[in-house]
């Protein structure tokens, strides 16, 4: 009999609206709840996308004095992901390592996902066939937007790819863990597990975590149930957004409503920490 990790989520209640309040009938809404999740901890997985080294110690120069220092000023959430992952994923991993759970890294590239034996494993492993590609648009998309330099600033011009890696503090190690790129690997190495049951870390949750390759918006479509750690993710800000985080609680509120959970990381350790028999 598997040991079960009780999960104290949050969901939120999007009712009831008191439409006698006018445009304030949101006022009426409940708003956020919490239940207990128990899943069999050989069925969950802890997902860590897209966790780079930028900024990090032995990583590429995100200073002042940085090579790309134009490209960094379009960069604020660099600071705040060091600075938030250095305090909360060693605790996290440790606790989801010493538990025996199902560990995921997602990489954002084969260029530095193939220097791990890892992703070997894992590409010997995957049995499932990559979905065919679909004809685009007959026009590419880039004809009518922005262009990089509009949107980023004039650094992007020059900017060649930094030699992304994973940070030290959330690398892929041993045997068991496993590293995959692409939707249909970590469908593959999920379901050849049982699992279904998907917790993310990382960086960015209004952007990679809910929209690349292995993320929300395509798990959740092949039936997956996914939420996040609040306090293991970071999301995009804007001038608009970042005094306040509004765009990291737009997240929560989108993660849980549209995706499954978001869970408390030490509710996250504790549950897991605590599995047990039954």
């Amino acid at each position: 009999m598997s040991r079960k990790a009780v999960l104290p989520t949050w969901y939120y209640r999007q009712y009831p609206s008191d439409f006698r309040r006018g445009e304030e009938a949101t006022l009426g809404i409940l708003g956020w709840a919490r239940r207990d999740c128990t899943v069999p901890l050989d069925e969950m997985a802890l997902v860590l996308m897209h966790f780079w080294n930028v900024g990090f110690p032995g990583g590429p120069d995100w200073s002042e004095n940085s090579p790309h220092v134009l490209v960094r000023q379009a960069q604020e959430y660099v600071g705040r992901c060091v600075a938030q992952f250095t305090r909360s994923m060693p605790p996290i991993l440790k606790a989801a390592r010493e538990s025996g759970m199902t560990i995921v890294h997602v990489a954002s590239g084969e260029d530095y996902a193939k220097r791990y034996p890892h992703y070997q494993r894992t590409c010997a492993e995957v049995n499932l066939d990559p979905p065919q590609k679909q004809p685009g648009a007959i026009r590419p998309r880039t004809t009518d937007m922005p262009t990089n330099v509009e949107r980023y600033g004039p650094g992007w011009a020059d900017f060649k790819d930094a030699p992304y890696d994973f940070p030290s503090i959330a690398r892929p190690e041993g045997e068991n863990e496993l590293l995959c790129v692409y939707t249909h690997q970590l469908n593959s190495v999920l379901r050849n597990r049982g699992i279904w049951h998907l917790t993310y870390c990382g960086f960015a949750i209004n952007w990679c975590l809910w929209h690349s390759p292995c993320g929300m918006v395509d798990m959740s479509r092949l039936g997956y149930t996914c939420g996040c750690i609040r306090q293991g993710v970071v999301a995009v800000e804007n001038r608009e957004s970042v005094r306040t985080r509004g765009n990291h609680d737009y997240a929560m509120w989108k993660t849980a409503h549209m995706f499954g959970f978001v869970v408390d990381d030490d509710d996250f350790i504790r549950a897991v920490q605590n599995a047990r028999e039954g």
